[in-house]
């Protein structure tokens, strides 16, 4: 029978380090997704608001303010 090392836990006063894949800003991340939902809500309008569609609406939208945040 194999015996398994207990996990190593974080030192007290330390706070665990948590990954994350890219460091952005809260605010910016607010301001991105009311862009978003500013955009898919004018994509929708042009569709005359039909239901069925709205994940592909924001996706939609999502990639039109990526293209334009990237631009310079």
């Amino acid at each position: 029978m194999v015996k398994e090392k207990p996990k190593a836990s974080p030192k007290k006063g330390r706070k665990a380090k948590t990954p994350s894949a890219v460091s952005v800003p809260q605010q910016d991340t607010v301001e991105r997704q009311v862009m978003i939902a500013e955009a898919a809500y004018f994509i929708a309008e042009q569709r005359g608001f039909t239901a069925g569609d709205e994940l592909g609406d924001w996706l939609q939208a999502e990639r039109e303010i990526q293209t334009s945040l990237q631009q310079p």
